[in-house]
């Protein structure tokens, strides 16, 4: 599971954020750790587990998360302007995700 999630992950953030600087740790075939950098205030961060299945994307600008989505107890989006709201939605593509992140990220 983290392979194949990895393996999409890098080939969209490079795909939509070519510049990006990626740093990714993998404990014990497990937890997955991804911090992709931006720029020098912006990153995204993804972290999943293959065991417990959670998985969390946020856009974080300057310390502060601008938007994200996790599945911790259901997926649910915290949206820009929002970003501690929790939006119910359904389980989104790793695509669509980069895609919001860039589209976001364009407008800080």
């Amino acid at each position: 599971m983290l392979g194949n999630l990895k393996n999409e992950l890098f080939q969209l953030l490079e795909k939509y954020f070519p510049s990006i600087r990626i740093d990714s740790k993998e404990k014990r075939g497990i937890i997955l750790e991804v911090r992709a950098h931006i720029d020098e205030a912006t990153f995204i961060v993804v972290y999943a587990n293959a065991i417990t299945g959670k998985r969390s994307f946020a856009l974080i600008s300057k310390g502060e998360r601008i938007i994200g989505y996790d599945n911790y107890k259901f997926w649910h989006y915290h949206p820009p302007g929002e970003p501690n709201s929790h939006i119910p939605c359904d389980e989104p593509s790793i695509e669509s995700i980069i895609l919001e992140f860039k589209a976001v990220q364009e407008k800080y």
